[in-house]
């Protein structure tokens, strides 16, 4: 065990050295630690994570880390984090932060893939002894049999904006194989004395202001990112829906279409006007509805709609 630097956190709460030490400890028995942040959205999990990263590694080295360092090790997409994992340059005994898990990506298959990693990172990486957080708004965003595999619960319970602390329980996770139930557990520390201190919440300082404006500038990159892929993504299906195409049009489809939208929908009728035959007419619907033009709104109106004919007399 490599030999740390209790002065350099006296300065953090008595419950904040105690989870510090917690971590230190268990990495330093040659094994990883996964940790799970849970909380409402701006509830200040982000932060908590960022704090006890920075916590760590002034318990390891003595010195508070560059803010470019720790930035490093914050990740928003399953890509990125993945991609830190297997850098072969990646040293033993680091921190690292997956933030906002359940947000990365659009698709269903997303929280499948990742509980995959999560739970690959668990049962591969013991051996480069990481410091994983993973935040997320509730624990039901990770599957049941990845929670399993979490060594630490930690619940942000509330911001104290006066004293600048945010207010977390801490808790210890236990795997019970022959029950298959998890079990959550208070820190404990046994005093020089004998007797045991049991931590049921804990405060985590803010960290500084401009490390917090550049963790929210890399955050905001990241949501503003996602937030044009998603504004593609329903313009997409909007355009399906209506009617509009999702791939180029020839010349004669586009005839047909414009012909359709002006009321001529019967497939003779746009043959003559086109001067082509209606088998070509028929073709070309069949390549309009594999560019996902919404043909039949135009050929087929709802049932409630009267179409006139042209000499009829309107209702009085």
């Amino acid at each position: 065990m490599s030999k740390p630097y209790p002065e350099s956190i006296m300065h953090y709460p008595q419950s904040m050295q105690i989870l510090v030490k917690e971590i230190y400890n268990r990495i330093e028995s040659g094994k990883n630690a996964l940790i799970g942040i849970f909380g409402q959205t701006g509830g200040g999990k982000s932060l908590v994570a960022v704090a006890i990263m920075i916590a760590l590694y002034e318990y390891r080295f003595g010195k508070i880390p560059d803010d470019d360092y720790v930035l490093e090790r914050v990740m928003f997409k399953a890509k990125d984090f993945l991609k830190r994992m297997n850098d072969p340059n990646l040293k033993k005994k680091e921190d690292n932060l997956w933030d906002e898990v359940g947000v990365d990506a659009g698709h269903k298959s997303h929280a499948s893939n990742q509980n995959k990693i999560i739970g690959w990172l668990a049962q591969t990486f013991r051996n480069l002894q990481q410091v994983v957080f993973f935040t997320t708004p509730s624990i039901a965003f990770i599957d049941a049999s990845v929670r399993k595999l979490l060594h630490y619960y930690i619940e942000v319970v509330t911001i104290d904006k006066k004293k600048k602390v945010c207010v977390i329980k801490p808790l210890k996770l236990q795997y019970n194989v022959r029950m298959d139930k998890l079990y959550y557990h208070n820190l404990t520390v046994k005093r020089s004395d004998g007797y045991v201190d049991e931590v049921e919440f804990a405060s985590i300082p803010k960290i500084s202001d401009e490390l917090e404006m550049k963790y929210e500038g890399k955050k905001n990159q990241f949501t503003s990112d996602l937030n044009l892929k998603i504004q593609d993504l329903l313009q997409k299906i909007e355009d399906k829906e209506g009617g509009a195409p999702l791939r180029k049009l020839t010349e004669r489809q586009e005839k047909i279409l414009e012909l359709l939208k002006s009321g001529v929908i019967k497939t003779n009728d746009i043959a003559e006007k086109i001067g082509v035959p209606a088998g070509t007419i028929s073709i070309n619907f069949g390549y309009l509805r594999n560019k996902g033009v919404n043909i039949d709104k135009y050929r087929n109106p709802p049932s409630d709609i009267v179409v006139l004919s042209k000499n009829a007399p309107a209702a009085s």
